[in-house]
């Protein structure tokens, strides 16, 4: 909300909202009061994506983007970005709400979003993952290694990292 109230009037602006993980409230409401323009207000991040995708095939030279959301969601509208060679300086992102991360398997290739320990079980190969600080922008998500691969079955001590 706090870009809404910042935005230039008298620009084209298309917002798209997604309420999904408003860990401060929803702001649907708020936003559909203000006088931005076109305000598209969806159920999730996904849709929320999907609907940039949409208008950013319809865009043209001079078009900025601001995003502002949880990491997997600024990742994946990263990756929307650079799908239209929008370069960084059309591009600014702002991390807001949950510092969750999403976690990439490196041995089965599987994502899992939400992770807040630095180990969790893939859902995919049934691996404990030891959560790397290496973030991969392609994949936009966290790696996840296996977390007992020298030592089988003994994992380092569980604890919550990012809420």
């Amino acid at each position: 909300m706090r870009l809404a109230t910042r935005l230039a009037t008298g620009a084209e602006i298309k917002l798209i909202y997604a309420g999904e993980s408003a860990s401060e409230g929803d702001w649907s409401e708020a936003l559909r009061a203000t006088e931005l323009g076109d305000v598209c207000i969806l159920r999730t991040h996904a849709d929320a994506i999907s609907e940039l995708d949409n208008v950013l095939s319809n865009c043209s030279m001079g078009t900025r983007l601001y995003i502002a959301g949880p990491e997997s969601f600024i990742g994946a509208a990263m990756q929307v970005a650079q799908k239209y060679d929008m370069n960084s300086d059309e591009v600014q992102a702002e991390h807001c709400g949950s510092a969750a991360r999403r976690v990439y398997c490196v041995h089965c290739c599987t994502s899992q979003e939400n992770v807040t320990t630095n180990v969790v079980l893939c859902p995919g190969c049934k691996a404990q993952l030891l959560v790397r600080d290496h973030y991969s922008r392609r994949l936009a998500a966290y790696m996840g290694v296996k977390a007992d691969a020298e030592t089988p079955e003994k994992l380092p001590p569980i604890r919550t990292l990012w809420e």
